[in-house]
């Protein structure tokens, strides 16, 4: 069926890179932590461009959240393609581009850099204020935020446009935008709600502060909140794509668009990408008795312990006796590969449950799931 979706779920180590078909129309959902672009999505995408004549069109880039395990590996293709005289192989554009910048979520005053990108005031509070190696990965989200727009604009290519050029979020009714003709995206999260609130304790501690000060005091929480969260649509297919978002402000989006059933039975889907590499922290039993799925998505390598085996209980609890379901992860089929504790962690998981139906991706290839 041309009109249908297929989802090639990138190699990402222990982020996020998605390719969504929609017959010849690409979208491109994150990019991967450092690494991932040279590794999965630049060959990927010298692939499409030699099977596409020379030239390829990305209908859309999307950026579910600016954490830098999705947002820099598109932050490179950006810089490579913005590069002068790019060679054959970097012969893409694109339609637009999604992206909740740090400065539009959080109401946040930006100025210019010193290489003239908008840069979110004082990135070193940020760093003092959450612990360890997490606070570094949220110092480089923002300035990977400003790189990517700037190399947008160099390359024409509008910024939120489907969404009128502000923010990508869900409103107070059912919030579906036209892709291209016979795809949809229903934005789910970020609802504008939990933005205010977020741009509410950005403002109340900026006003504390001379603007000599540093002005970045915020949590990974502000990165994880804001996540686009979309259920993609087309010829009667239905894929939902969740960045790092909580399980209940996903379940609030489907609620508010009218996508729950009314009887208290589960949304049916075709897929669904778990959010946070299958981390407990983002998941609840709710979500997995409301929304099943024929197809489970979890990106991640063995990093920070995901996907986790307590996320993984609850999802095979919820669909104990059926059949009709199988997750697909992108690494542990094999020792060594992902992280060295991954491979047996996961085997041990499913040798007690043998009735689930899993899929590891073969070291050096991806995932091609057709719906």
């Amino acid at each position: 069926m041309p009109d249908s979706l297929t989802l090639e779920v990138l190699r990402a180590q222990f982020g996020d890179c998605l390719l969504l078909h929609h017959g010849n129309d690409l979208v491109l959902i994150d990019g991967g932590p450092k690494g991932a672009y040279d590794e999965s999505l630049k060959p990927r995408l010298e692939a499409l461009i030699k099977e596409r004549g020379g030239k390829l069109f990305l209908r859309m880039v999307m950026v579910s959240h600016i954490d830098d395990d999705h947002i820099i590996g598109l932050a490179d293709m950006f810089e490579d393609r913005a590069e002068p005289d790019p060679g054959p192989a970097l012969q893409w554009q694109a339609g637009e581009l999604w992206l909740n910048s740090f400065a539009k979520v959080t109401g946040g005053a930006a100025k210019p850099d010193t290489a003239g990108a908008p840069q979110t005031a004082a990135l070193e509070g940020l760093v003092g204020e959450v612990a360890g190696a997490e606070s570094q990965a949220i110092a480089v989200s923002i300035p990977n935020g400003n790189r990517l727009v700037r190399d947008a604009g160099a390359l024409d290519i509008k910024l939120n446009k489907s969404a009128g050029g502000g923010l990508v979020e869900c409103g107070d009714a059912k919030t579906t935008l036209a892709i291209t003709p016979g795809l949809t995206f229903t934005v789910l999260a970020p609802a504008a709600k939990r933005l205010e609130k977020l741009r509410a304790k950005w403002e109340a501690f900026n006003a504390k502060h001379d603007d000599d000060e540093p002005a970045a005091n915020v949590d990974s929480s502000v990165f994880n909140l804001s996540s686009i969260v979309v259920l993609a649509e087309a010829g009667g297919k239905r894929a939902l794509l969740t960045g790092d978002a909580r399980s209940d402000d996903i379940l609030h989006g489907l609620e508010l668009s009218g996508l729950l059933p009314a009887d208290g039975s589960a949304l049916e889907v075709d897929l669904y990408k778990l959010p946070h590499h299958g981390s407990i922290r983002n998941v609840d039993k709710p979500i997995f008795d409301r929304v099943h799925a024929r197809n489970y998505v979890i990106s991640a390598d063995g990093t920070n312990g995901n996907p986790e085996d307590a996320t993984l209980k609850l999802l095979c609890d919820s669909r104990k006796g059926d059949k009709d379901w199988t997750l697909w992860l992108t690494y542990g089929g094999t020792d060594g590969d992902g992280k060295p504790e991954l491979h047996g962690r996961l085997k041990k998981f499913f040798a007690a449950r043998p009735e689930v139906k899993v899929k590891f991706a073969k070291p050096g290839k991806h995932h091609t799931i057709k719906l």
